[in-house]
């Protein structure tokens, strides 16, 4: 247990036990570049077992250094490489995976599972109880389009409110990306869209589970991320992103909408230089932070830390084990 003191690491692996036989998950959450990772591979090598990531494109091969995976030989890394770019993994589709993986691999196995990452969405689609409508169809949209098009936004609002009036009544009448939703919903499953939102403001965990969220100062995670950006350059993230492009993946979802990768593309399309290229990476990262702590701070459950106000990962070590034996004791 090395790193923890004499009475943190008797507590460490009195806890051991009763997270393995109750079937707990630790979930480690918080906003990019807080050290989530490093924090993962600390318990995962004191409880000798893996990590699951909660990355939503860390899912996908040849997205390494962008994504900044974490790979070593003391722990195995689940959730990661599983599909090409081309793959759209819905949050469903990461649910469906992740929890035969927790199954299988942990409790079958009397291993604590350590799922980590900073993607809220696919922690919650995992975690909770959660109803998720149908994905889309693109031939049906199409088809809601041009409908639209001929008869007008104003009919196929009317036709929503009868369908679906808690819905119509949240969104705007010239909404037709939403009103479009709406309806392909209703056809695709006869349920109306708001019936899928109605349990997404509880928060109840299929697992026996403890949710540690990290944070720290605003302008040293942002100092962190620049750094981070920095030296995902450095070890090739263009050359990573043009491998891609050279695949075919250009038009793929993760190189259109993941940070790191869609400003790349840009660059080596000629769209911009390399600096603004770099600060642009910066700036969305630093934004999808501000976006990943707005959604964890609406979770009751997490138990927040503050990195920074311990001198040394230890003393940080022991804060995380004392809150996970107090979870335990609730």
């Amino acid at each position: 247990m090395q790193g923890l003191s004499h009475d943190m690491e008797a507590i460490s692996e009195h806890i051991k036990k009763p997270l393995i036989s109750k079937k707990y998950v630790l979930v480690i959450c918080g906003p990019t570049g807080v050290g989530k990772s490093r924090v993962a591979a600390i318990l995962a090598r004191q409880w000798k077992t893996d990590i699951i990531s909660a990355d939503s494109m860390q899912v996908y091969r040849g997205m390494d250094i962008g994504t900044d995976k974490q790979h070593s030989p003391d722990f195995k890394l689940y959730m990661t490489d599983l599909f090409t770019p081309d793959h759209h993994v819905t949050a469903v589709q990461f649910k469906k995976t992740c929890r035969k993986i927790i199954e299988d691999e942990f409790f079958a196995k009397g291993k604590i599972a350590v799922l980590a990452g900073g993607s809220g969405l696919y922690i919650r689609a995992v975690m909770d109880k959660l109803k998720f409508a149908p994905p889309r169809d693109s031939q049906l949209r199409e088809q809601l389009r041009q409908k639209i098009k001929h008869h007008g936004l104003e009919k196929y609002y009317q036709l929503l409110e009868e369908i679906d009036r808690p819905y119509s009544q949240k969104i705007s009448s010239n909404d037709a990306r939403r009103i479009i939703r709406g309806l392909e919903v209703y056809y695709l499953s006869g349920k109306p869209f708001s019936s899928f939102q109605d349990n997404w403001n509880e928060r109840q965990s299929i697992y026996n589970s403890v949710f540690i969220g990290l944070n720290q100062d605003r302008q040293l995670l942002y100092k962190n991320i620049d750094n981070r950006v920095d030296q995902m350059f450095e070890r090739g993230l263009v050359s990573e992103v043009k491998a891609l492009l050279d695949q075919g993946y250009d038009s793929s979802y993760p190189l259109k909408q993941a940070v790191g990768y869609k400003e790349v593309v840009s660059y080596v399309k000629g769209q911009i230089d390399l600096n603004k290229c770099r600060e642009l990476v910066k700036r969305n990262t630093r934004r999808l932070a501000k976006k990943q702590l707005t959604w964890f701070r609406k979770d009751p459950r997490i138990n927040w830390i503050r990195v920074d106000n311990y001198d040394n990962i230890c003393s940080l070590q022991d804060e995380i084990i004392r809150v996970i034996e107090k979870r335990l004791n609730d």
